[in-house]
């Protein structure tokens, strides 16, 4: 006895005995593509929402690139960063009482096509809040910068960020 299978609604996949409908093949294929739309929408929207991690895990929130010909400020109108940094060491005070505590400030900071500092924004600091406005009035004193400056020459405003850690090693 023959019979007569109808063989426009079955799909036969290649190396299995198993029998797929159509419906069923559709079926599979709408719930794959919705999982995928699921997927590709969460890492939108996690690209979008959350800031960029570097390899400490620390957020960087833009990068700006900026030709080689422009120059960098330089502190008190001649000297490079690293005389910054060594003025703001010999500059640092202890918030009073707290001399015996080790604290880590991170500091946001624009120098100014004044050559000011200007915008100062505590980015990370100790429970304590007394190292954070140490940090500030610190930076508030300093002496005036020479401004970066585009290829063109045009003065402009730069962003720094600096970490400064207070160590009961150094005094």
């Amino acid at each position: 006895m023959i019979h007569k299978v109808d063989n426009e609604d079955r799909v036969y996949i290649i190396g299995q005995h198993t029998k797929y409908t159509k419906n069923v093949l559709l079926f599979i294929a709408f719930i794959v593509a919705g999982i995928l739309s699921v997927i590709a929408g969460v890492y939108l929207y996690n690209k979008q929402t959350c800031p960029q991690k570097t390899s400490q895990g620390k957020s960087l929130e833009e990068v700006e690139v900026i030709s080689r010909d422009a120059t960098a400020p330089k502190f008190m109108g001649n000297k490079n960063f690293q005389q910054f940094l060594v003025w703001v060491g010999k500059n640092l005070k202890y918030p009073h009482g707290h001399e015996n505590e080790n604290a880590e400030v991170i500091v946001a900071f624009t120098i100014s096509k004044e050559g000011t500092i200007t915008d100062i924004q505590i980015l990370l600091e100790p429970q304590n809040k007394a190292f954070g406005q140490q940090v500030v009035s610190l930076l508030k004193q300093c002496p005036r910068w020479s401004p970066g400056r585009l290829a063109n020459g045009t003065a402009t405003d730069i962003r720094y960020t600096l970490p400064v850690r207070f160590s009961k090693t150094r005094k």
